[in-house]
């Protein structure tokens, strides 16, 4: 059995061949949340006496993510953001994963109710228009919220478990599509361009998901059971496996291509496009580049359909 590169006393059980390290359990732990420490330090994610705001799903990246930031400022003001989304025999279950973590790590928790709150459920949507692109309408729906939420909260900063995979996969999706402005928001670091949208930050953006597994697994967090049942389908999915079979005998292949957008692409793209001038969306009022925002959108053409039927939304 191979010995801990670090300790080694310690029986190794992760192998990062990326970094050319075998490490036991605790030392992996101490790795992830270094890495984590360092990335925070470097880029200026967070400010001495913020209020830190996670955005939380009950999933292994958004818990990984919460627990180490915990073991980071033990001493700071940090508050979960959950949003119920409605979705049958799954939001019940992240719901009560996020509570049994929030509680575990005594962390402070809100939880938005879609239902409760808006009238409505990512379910309602897939008979409308936008059926055919639940994943798309649900990221619509969850950043607007997570806005409100951290609005709500009065968080200075909002930080999200997007992981290198998740980094990859979106920035390779959206060049794909031609999003450009999409492209540049998935920078690491997103500055408050507005006083309704707060300073988001990716503290994961450099950490491999099956770590943030990993990581879960070893520190017993609460990560949900179950599956979405619209995300069995997602092109993300597909997109993922694509990428994971073009990174195979390449240990650096996903860092290289995260290191061309972030620091050679993006840069290019916000050079000519310049500054993007924000409006106010005049149905919910918060920030969008069009007189009506995303969500704004898909929400009245639920409304629509809801009135068709006699029925009603909020």
């Amino acid at each position: 059995m191979a010995k801990c590169s670090l300790c080694v006393d310690g029986i190794a059980e992760v192998h990062l061949t990326y970094a050319g390290l075998r490490l036991c359990p605790n030392c992996f732990k101490d790795f992830f949340v270094k890495r984590i420490k360092r990335t925070i330090e470097r880029y200026r994610m967070i400010n001495k006496g913020d209020v830190i705001g996670v955005a939380i799903s009950g999933g292994k990246d958004s818990g990984s993510l919460l627990h180490s930031l915990r073991m980071i400022y033990p001493d700071a003001q940090i508050i979960a953001l959950h949003i119920n989304l409605g979705i049958r025999n799954y939001s019940e279950d992240c719901e009560r994963k996020v509570r049994e973590l929030t509680r575990m790590l005594d962390v402070d928790l809100l939880v938005y109710d879609l239902r409760k709150r808006e009238g409505y459920t990512i379910e309602d949507f897939k008979m409308t228009r936008y059926g055919k692109k639940m994943c798309s309408v649900c990221g619509i729906i969850k950043r607007h919220v997570m806005n409100v939420m951290a609005n709500e909260a009065g968080v200075d900063v909002l930080a999200t478990g997007h992981n290198l995979d998740d980094m990859v996969e979106a920035m390779f999706s959206t060049l794909i599509s031609g999003d450009l402005n999409q492209l540049i928001r998935l920078k690491p670091v997103l500055p408050s361009t507005h006083p309704k949208l707060k300073k988001k930050v990716k503290p994961l953006f450099k950490t491999p998901e099956v770590e943030d597994l990993l990581y879960a697994a070893y520190n017993d967090i609460p990560i949900r059971e179950k599956s979405c049942k619209f995300s069995l389908t997602a092109r993300s999915l597909i997109r993922k496996r694509m990428i994971n079979n073009m990174a195979e005998g390449s240990h650096s292949f996903k860092y290289q291509l995260l290191s061309v957008f972030l620091d050679k692409l993006i840069p290019l793209i916000e050079e000519k496009k310049g500054k993007v001038v924000l409006r106010e969306c005049k149905m919910c009022g918060y920030p969008s580049q069009d007189e009506i925002c995303s969500r704004c959108k898909r929400v009245q053409a639920l409304k629509s359909l809801y009135q068709s039927e006699g029925s009603a939304i909020k």
